[in-house]
């Protein structure tokens, strides 16, 4: 009998997380435990604060009220009561559950950022996070609530609440209460000291995991694109001159040059690029690939840079320093992700608006290109593929509306607190903008295919025989009228969990 292995450990606190450390702690692949490290680091931290408040310091929300309150100095035996208020009285949140994938994330993220120091909380409260997150009790943090400024403030309540055996958890598959849940898995509550409860509702860990979570599954869709593009080329006999270095070096964005070499590669070998051609040129939704997926590219290398630096950026605030100072800053304010999240929204919503009119003209071609009408063999007595056209419009309708920015918006709830970010929303927004993207590719996927059997026996390039091959895994030809929606779905989920990627790295189809 094989061994059973631990899954690997991945330590915080001695080095920048890597986005391929978070993926496999965040999908729960992976454990992860407080370097020695950053124990003494925040030992040493907490010590600066200890004798700041011993000399009297006056330090917002550790000995002062918060907000407009902020003048108002607390008695020392009200200092640590309401650090446990805070938390409690931030788990106000409504709207579905965030998922396990993003609650993971959330408890590393919000680890990572004490084991920094300059929040000064004891390593006990970063120890309890991870142990939470290892021990697969996931507190319950609903969606909606946070404005994204300072910090995820509702989010993050109930993501605390957990530590101090309040709120809910799921754990082991069941939803109870998070006192059972700790005492079932052997783990004490905390009594939240100086300065713990603030820190731990403070910071962009539910905005951060969100960004984290878009970027891993836009950064697929990048690709499937290209691949769904290279199918649609080859099905409606198109033009690959477009894609020519000579044509695109004149106009030289990288995302344009990438696109470009990646659907000549894909194309390579096919007979059904050799026919003799029906028109002079190319629709647009053809003949710019390389401009529009190449535009998504170029800005998607913006959005994932500044993701990545927020994955290992300090968002607590005051910032405590080692040598018996503080200063109360800004970075909380999640404006810098809520930006590029907002980008992220409308360079994906970009790919299925460009692949439903590649779509449309599988489906309904008006052009001679050896396609009966609807995709089927016999058009008179049935829709054939042509409804499918119909959700993908639909999907890029709901896009559009998905796409107006949310961090040109702001709600303030303060005197103080007076601008905010609403960059959870954009997450949000990211991610069902995603999801939906994933299904109109799978729609021009599975249209492209049925479109290169209908060319039997002219073949299509190896390269897109093999994705054929995959598409047919989950979708057998379409001879006649069948309800398609279970297919569709499926075939989203495979390119949204990577399987795409994967299928193309074991048949050494390389993509950039």
């Amino acid at each position: 009998m094989a061994a059973q292995h631990d899954p690997p450990a991945i330590l915080v606190g001695d080095h920048p997380l890597s986005l391929a450390e978070y993926r496999l702690v965040s999908e729960g692949r992976a454990t992860a435990r407080l370097a020695d490290v950053a124990v003494a680091r925040m030992e040493r931290f907490r010590a600066s604060l200890r004798r700041q408040l011993d000399r009297g310091v006056r330090i917002y929300s550790v000995n002062t009220g918060y907000g407009a309150d902020s003048v108002t100095s607390l008695a020392p035996d009200e200092i640590r009561s309401m650090q446990r208020n805070t938390i409690l009285s931030h788990g106000a949140g409504t709207g579905p559950i965030a998922s396990p994938e993003i609650t993971r994330g959330m408890l590393l993220l919000k680890a990572n950022v004490l084991a920094q120091g300059f929040s000064a909380t004891r390593p006990v409260v970063a120890e309890r996070l991870l142990d939470l997150l290892n021990a697969g009790v996931l507190p319950v943090v609903p969606e909606q609530g946070s404005l994204a400024a300072s910090g995820d403030l509702v989010p993050s309540g109930h993501l605390a609440a957990a530590l101090i055996g309040e709120g809910e958890v799921i754990f082991k598959g069941r939803r109870m209460p998070a006192s059972e849940a700790l005492a079932e898995a052997n783990l004490d509550p905390i009594e939240p000291e100086e300065k713990e409860g603030v820190a731990l509702v403070n910071g962009t860990a539910f905005t951060e995991a969100l960004a984290l979570a878009a970027i891993l599954r836009a950064e697929r869709l990048l690709r499937a694109a290209d691949v769904a593009a290279a199918a649609s080329l080859q099905a409606m006999k198109g033009f690959l001159a477009a894609f020519e270095p000579r044509a695109v070096q004149p106009r030289p964005f990288a995302g344009a040059l990438l696109v470009a070499a990646n659907v000549t590669r894909l194309c390579a070998g096919g007979t059904l690029l050799d026919q003799p051609p029906s028109r002079v040129h190319d629709p647009y939704c053809l003949r710019c690939v390389p401009q529009v997926h190449g535009a998504s590219r170029d800005a998607f290398r913006y959005v994932r840079e500044q993701v990545l630096v927020e994955l290992n950026a300090f968002t607590d605030n005051p910032l405590v320093f080692d040598d018996d100072t503080y200063v109360s800053a800004g970075n909380f304010h999640a404006q810098p992700v809520g930006l590029p999240l907002d980008t992220l929204t409308v360079l994906v919503a970009e790919l299925a608006s460009i692949s439903q009119r590649r779509t449309q003209h599988l489906v309904a071609p008006v052009y001679d290109i050896g396609l009966p009408p609807k995709l089927t063999r016999e058009p008179k007595k049935g829709m054939g593929l042509f409804m499918l056209n119909t959700t993908a419009a639909a999907l890029v309708s709901e896009n559009k509306t998905l796409s107006f920015p949310a961090s040109v918006d702001s709600m303030a709830v303060d005197t103080t607190e007076d601008h905010v970010s609403m960059a959870s929303v954009a997450g949000r927004k990211a991610l069902e903008v995603i999801e939906n993207t994933a299904h109109v590719l799978a729609i021009e996927l599975i249209c492209a295919c049925q479109a290169l059997d209908l060319h039997a026996p002219l073949e299509a390039s190896a390269d897109i025989r093999a994705v054929h091959r995959m598409v047919r895994e989950t979708i057998p030809f379409v001879a006649g009228d069948r309800a398609l929606y279970r297919e569709i779905a499926a075939l989203a989920a495979r390119l949204s969990a990577g399987e795409l990627d994967a299928f193309l790295e074991a048949n050494r189809i390389a993509l950039d």
